[in-house]
């Protein structure tokens, strides 16, 4: 039974099956929510408590440190992090920087193109701590592109010479950012929390079929 796991788990084409499966069941909950938030009642009380129970802790100096957290979300910053990574990484890996820009680039295409497919409004502007952006609200292009560049910077610590617990660190501070940010989009009052939850799903069926095939890739050389 062993010696049959480790063959699998050895198999050239075992990262691929496993990124399809991942992705087949995060664009599953993706469309679930996308099907529902526009007609459901509970998605409608979920994403109505949610944020009330976020937005009760409003207040100084707590709205000061979210503000500057959601701004490391931004997609022009992510997308400059992302290009100086490509750089650096274009000396050393090729097919790594090329995941690094397919999966953020890729990222911020899906955002764009997904809001103006589903025209979610945003939520009141009376509630929110900073200018609305003018894009729809559905999915949340922070949290969707912030998660892309997490995912891309776990794999590739993943893939480096640290020792594991310093891998399972920055693994660490590079979820509580992401989590950070998607949450500073509800605190804030500029998404609906099915907006980051949704884009959190569709991050994670991208970058899954990304490094699934970057994987399935370097073990065919």
């Amino acid at each position: 039974m062993k010696a049959a796991i480790k063959t699998l788990v050895a198999h050239r084409w075992t990262p691929l099956l496993a990124a399809a499966l991942v992705s087949w069941m995060s664009l599953a909950g993706f469309w679930e929510l996308a099907g529902d938030y526009a007609t459901s009642e509970e998605v409608f009380l979920f994403d109505a408590d949610v944020s009330a129970a976020i937005q009760s802790l409003r207040g100084e100096p707590l709205t000061q440190f979210v503000r500057a957290a959601t701004v490391t979300g931004d997609t022009i910053v992510v997308v400059t992090v992302t290009l100086g990574i490509v750089a650096w990484l274009w000396r050393q890996r090729h097919d790594f920087a090329l995941l690094a820009g397919t999966a953020v680039a890729g990222g911020a295409l899906i955002s764009a193109v997904l809001k103006d497919r589903f025209g979610r409004i945003r939520p009141p502007v009376d509630n929110a701590l900073i200018s609305l952006p003018t894009s729809f609200s559905f999915p949340s292009g922070h949290a969707l592109v912030s998660l892309c560049l997490a995912m891309v910077g776990g794999y590739l610590v993943l893939r480096s010479r640290m020792s594991w617990p310093a891998k399972a660190a920055a693994a660490g501070v590079l979820a509580l950012w992401v989590l950070l940010v998607g949450l500073s989009r509800i605190y804030l009052g500029v998404h609906w929390p099915s907006d980051v939850i949704s884009s959190w799903l569709l991050g994670v069926a991208w970058l899954s079929a990304v490094i699934g095939v970057n994987e399935t890739r370097r073990r065919r050389r």
